[in-house]
């Protein structure tokens, strides 16, 4: 199964399917792919039980039998190419059901009619109506049901013993088989079914969410470019005037206090550009794209930091022989958040561990520090957009939420695991190349 058979686009909402008469399926290629596999099991039982029928001695003619065999086996080979290649429509299952129970009416005929203790498997089938259909549907799949079984106690049906009546051990023992077989095709069907449905749900959930970060990010991207554009020239104005005033205010004696205060000016100017440099990351190109050797990565993870930090920074693992499957950019800007904030996290001094652990699919990178942690609530909300618990000045509370950005791109993922006192560990997992 696959995403694009989660977003069905004329699935609609459960609330809508009780308010209109005649709703559509929900998924219907989920609905169609376990039908197909329930036809399968049928015929499957349906000739396990024609064996047996013969073997006790009892009337089945093989023409007729193994005819509804070949109609459900043709039938379900044009189905199955069917879903593959167009669109399924809600009448389809309908129909599909319907035909279900006249090739069982059929077979019923030809193997005791009513007398059979096989005939309550139309039950079967208004389950699935159930399951599937709602509404009126269900209703139409009732009426049929029950006008076909009328069907057998009124047409000539071909009975399964010369007199007419099965002995009482095998009815009984065919009883007891068609409330097995019948319990748990209903408890199967509908079970799978079901829990297809809610993966279906907990999948268009995700990408909504996902959705509404991805516009987060679109707006943030927006006003960092649109913010750039407009302070740039400003700061390099700034920048480049500080500059002519510490070498102005330099021959001037007794002037070191006001070439510190120029300094600081530009290295304020600095740091705006840096903050607009950060927003302006682009964690929205190809996902497919890009290949970074792991040696070459931690090279450029080191430019990264300030020279505290490289000291502060403990990497455990291999160091090359591994290549990722995402841009060096974007992994470089994320790991560089995760180690910054765990450095922050722990004012003591202590190192910072990140330990790399190479899988057979995946490379993650595990940062983890001994600071003073995050309670439930906190690490609960870690990653939001402009979320942060540093100082004013010091964050803002964009870098996780990048983070998570560039794992959710690139089929990775990032999770954090934090106790109060305890420290935290950040972790980015990505495919390797």
């Amino acid at each position: 199964m696959t995403l694009a058979d989660v977003i069905e686009p004329d699935a609609p909402a459960a609330a809508g399917r009780l308010a209109v008469p005649f709703p559509k399926v929900r998924a219907p290629r989920i609905v169609m792919t376990w039908l197909l596999r329930l036809r399968w099991l049928a015929i499957i039982g349906q000739v396990g039980a024609a064996v047996v029928a013969r073997s006790l001695g009892l009337n089945v003619p093989t023409l007729p039998v193994a005819t509804v065999f070949a109609i459900t086996v043709v039938t379900n080979g044009v189905l199955f190419w069917w879903q593959r290649n167009r669109p399924i429509p809600t009448r389809l299952i309908l129909a599909v059901l319907l035909t279900d129970m006249c090739l069982l009416t059929i077979l019923l005929s030809f193997t005791g009619g009513a007398d059979n203790p096989f005939s309550t498997l139309y039950l079967v089938h208004v389950a699935m109506a159930v399951t599937t259909l709602g509404g009126v549907w269900t209703w139409i799949v009732v009426g049929a049901a029950a006008m076909l079984y009328a069907s057998l106690l009124v047409i000539p049906t071909v009975s399964l013993t010369p007199g007419g009546n099965l002995p009482m051990a095998i009815r009984q023992a065919g009883n007891f088989a068609n409330l097995v077989l019948v319990g748990g095709l209903i408890a199967y069907f509908s079970g799978r079914v079901n829990r297809s449905l809610r993966w279906r749900e907990v999948h268009i959930n995700a990408l909504r969410e996902r959705n509404a970060r991805n516009e987060k990010l679109t707006t943030l991207t927006t006003l960092a470019a649109g913010a750039a554009h407009e302070l740039g020239t400003p700061l390099a104005t700034i920048a480049l005037v500080a500059k002519e005033l510490e070498l102005a205010i330099a021959k001037q004696p007794g002037s070191e206090d006001l070439i510190e205060d120029a300094r600081l000016i530009r290295q304020e100017c600095d740091r705006c550009r840096f903050i607009l440099d950060r927003m302006r990351v682009d964690v929205a190109s190809d996902p497919r794209a890009g290949r970074t050797d792991l040696d070459e990565l931690l090279a450029r993870l080191d430019q990264h930091l300030r020279e505290h930090e490289r000291e502060r920074l403990q990497i455990v693992g291999p160091l090359n022989g591994h290549a990722i499957a995402a841009p060096g950019p974007a992994i470089e800007q994320s790991l560089t958040v995760m180690i910054r904030n765990a450095m922050d996290a722990d004012a003591s001094g202590q190192p910072v561990r990140m330990v790399i652990r190479p899988e057979k699919d995946t490379i993650s990178f595990e940062v983890i520090d001994h600071g003073h942690g995050m309670s439930p609530e906190v690490l609960k909300r870690a990653g939001e957009p402009f979320f942060t618990t540093k100082e004013a000045g010091r964050g803002m509370g964009l870098g996780l939420f990048l983070v998570r950005l560039v794992a959710e791109n690139y089929r990775g993922k990032f999770t954090m695991a934090s106790r109060p006192n305890e420290g935290t560990q950040s972790t980015l997992v990505l495919p390797r190349a």
